[in-house]
């Protein structure tokens, strides 16, 4: 089989603690809102859909711009991203950003380390600020929506895909590709994955892909 795509996940995969959400909210002052919305998260009172609801009204007024301009001096990527790409694209293969995390933060990702193509949720901006709304919500089933939108555009199938991803959002692209690589993921990830590492370099995923 040879691999034409690889499908990546943003939030603790290229990038790990502050997560795509987190950083608009930074950027906009209203960090320590977001971490109540986190903690009410994890203690289950509600799910990551409405969480993510909850942030986004954090987002509100923030210039979409910021994004571009300040991500790298908040977000924490793992090491040799760019040559990670860069290695894939010398064999030919094709490289997506998928993510249930604000498009907007989807698209510097994929203009900063040179993605073919990126999705996420669409958070409303109107003259470049963000409105505090959702406009259209990527679920971790839409993920798989998501690449095969893109695949039907580039004419691929699904046993020339490989998935990379850390959680349970990941888990339906992980069953849909022919291979999955979890990384630093949870037990569940790893249970579905075909292939499992735990790593800062994300150039150690490229063993299993080429």
């Amino acid at each position: 089989m040879q691999t034409k795509l690889v499908c990546f996940d943003l939030d603790h995969t290229l990038i790990q603690e502050i997560h795509s959400v987190m950083l608009p909210c930074i950027l906009n002052g209203r960090e320590q809102d977001h971490k109540v919305i986190q903690a009410k998260e994890e203690a289950g009172l509600i799910d990551y859909i409405e969480a993510d609801h909850l942030r986004a009204k954090l987002l509100s007024g923030l210039d979409e711009k910021e994004i571009d301009k300040c991500f790298l001096d908040i977000a924490k990527p793992l090491k040799n991203i760019a040559e990670t790409i860069q290695t894939l694209h010398a064999y030919s293969i094709k490289c997506i950003v998928v993510t249930v995390g604000p498009k907007q933060v989807a698209k510097v990702v994929a203009k900063l380390w040179e993605f073919d193509a990126h999705y996420g949720s669409d958070y409303e901006v109107v003259n470049g600020k963000f409105t505090g709304k959702i406009i259209n919500y990527i679920k971790s089933e839409n993920k798989v929506d998501c690449l095969k939108d893109y695949c039907n555009r580039e004419k691929l199938q699904a046993f020339e895909c490989v998935a990379v991803g850390d959680g349970a959002t990941d888990i339906p692209l992980f069953e849909y590709c022919a291979k999955s690589i979890a990384i630093n993921a949870s037990e569940k990830a790893k249970e579905v994955a075909t292939f499992s590492i735990d790593t800062d370099n994300l150039t150690d995923i490229l063993g299993f892909i080429v």
